[in-house]
Order: C-alpha cells, then structure tokens, then sequence
C-alpha cells in the first residue's frame, strides 16, 4: 500500500513537471529560455518517473537500469 502511494506520488509529480516543460515552451518568448525551461522541468519529470518506475518492481535489473539512466541524465541534460 505505501509503495503504491509513493509511486503514485512521484508519477503525479512527474507528470506535473513534464506539463510545465510543455507550457514553458509555449510561454517563454526567446530560445534560450525555452531550452532552459524544457530541460530543467523535463529532467525532474522524467527522474520521477523512472524513481517511481524502480520502486514499483523491486528488482535489481529494474531499479539498476532507472537508477543509471536517472544519474546519467543529471549528468548530461542541465
């Protein structure tokens, strides 16, 4: 029951972020914003999902995969 609502909360969040990159694209008013808005808003959206994604199945290939792609992400993205 709590992972479950944990991983609800982090999709939903996630979610949200994936939103506002979508409506930072539409709103900001030159290109360097928009880049900014995009990658900063879609690298936290995504991270939650794929953390939500590692709690959710509790396996070791599952939660290595989401973990690696989660920092390899950060590294490169921002």
């Amino acid at each position: 029951m709590t992972i479950q609502l944990i991983c609800a909360i982090l999709l939903t969040v996630g979610t949200a972020f994936m939103v506002l990159a979508g409506v930072g694209v539409l709103r900001m008013p030159d290109i360097l914003l928009r880049m900014s808005t995009t990658t900063k808003a879609s690298t936290l959206g995504v991270g939650c999902i794929l953390l939500a994604t590692a709690l959710y199945f509790r396996d070791s290939t599952t939660l290595t995969r989401s973990l690696a792609a989660i920092v390899f992400l950060f590294l490169t993205a921002p």
